[in-house]
C-alpha cells in the first residue's frame, strides 16, 4: 500500500512530492521571535539536538539554552 503509492507518486510527479526537505533550523530561527517560538514535534529517529547546540553557540546563547523533554511530570519545568 504505502510504499507502492509513494513509488507511483514519486515516479509520476517527482520526489518533491514524496520526500521531506531537510529541516532549515537557521531559517526557522530567523523567522521566530518571542511571540512565534520554534517548537519541535519529533518523530522516531529525529534528533535536532546537535543542530540546536551549534546554532545556540553561534548566536551566543549556549549558556541560556535549556532543553526539556516534555514527558511525564516535566510540564512544571517548562513553565
Amino acid at each position: 500500500g504505502n510504499i507502492a503509492t509513494r513509488n507511483f507518486v514519486g515516479g509520476e510527479l517527482g520526489k518533491l512530492y514524496t520526500e521531506s526537505p531537510p529541516f532549515d533550523l537557521i531559517g526557522s530561527y530567523e523567522d521566530s521571535n518571542s511571540c512565534s517560538p520554534i517548537i519541535f514535534v519529533l518523530s522516531a529517529g529525529a534528533d535536532p539536538t546537535d543542530q540546536l547546540l551549534r546554532l545556540a553557540k553561534a548566536k551566543g546563547f549556549d549558556e541560556r539554552l535549556h532543553m526539556i523533554s516534555l514527558g511525564q511530570g516535566q510540564g512544571p519545568k517548562a513553565e
